[in-house]
């Protein structure tokens, strides 16, 4: 297993998987929400899959409805794949038990060599990236 590394995401919290890919990549890791907090997640400039490991939460877009009411979101349960192509973002909100959720952000092919994501001068895999999964969003890595 030459190049293989094995990292606990559960004592970690992210990693960087351009140290062993090649692929498109650029942060990975556990999040976690504390119960009731919410956090926005942007596809800006990058694409995003998010896991849902533990605990619940919903998935709202940001400029949803207000008159909608608190059950409009999309419910998460752990197991749930949420995926977000490059352009489109969510606001998820922990349940009562809080919400734990994998994350991975991917870099999106064809953008032209040296592009930004919009709005950002740090590259997503940078820890000031408002998707880089270290940062703490509403909660803290996990």
């Amino acid at each position: 297993m030459t190049g293989t590394v094995i990292t606990d995401l559960r004592r970690r919290g992210a990693v960087d998987p351009s140290r062993v890919l090649t692929g498109p990549l650029r942060a990975i890791g556990l999040q976690w929400l504390d119960p009731g907090r919410s956090t926005e997640v942007a596809a800006e400039g990058v694409e995003h899959a998010l896991y849902i490991t533990a605990g619940s939460g919903t998935a709202t877009a940001p400029d949803a409805d207000a008159e909608a009411g608190p059950d409009a979101g999309i419910p998460l349960l752990e197991g749930t794949a949420l995926t977000l192509p490059l352009g489109a973002r969510t606001a998820l909100t922990a349940g009562t038990a809080g919400l734990e959720y994998f994350h991975a952000v991917l870099a999106v092919t064809g953008l032209p060599a040296g592009a930004e994501a919009p709005g950002h001068s740090e590259a997503p895999d940078h820890p000031d990236h408002p998707d880089h999964p270290e940062r703490p969003k509403g909660g803290e890595p996990r």
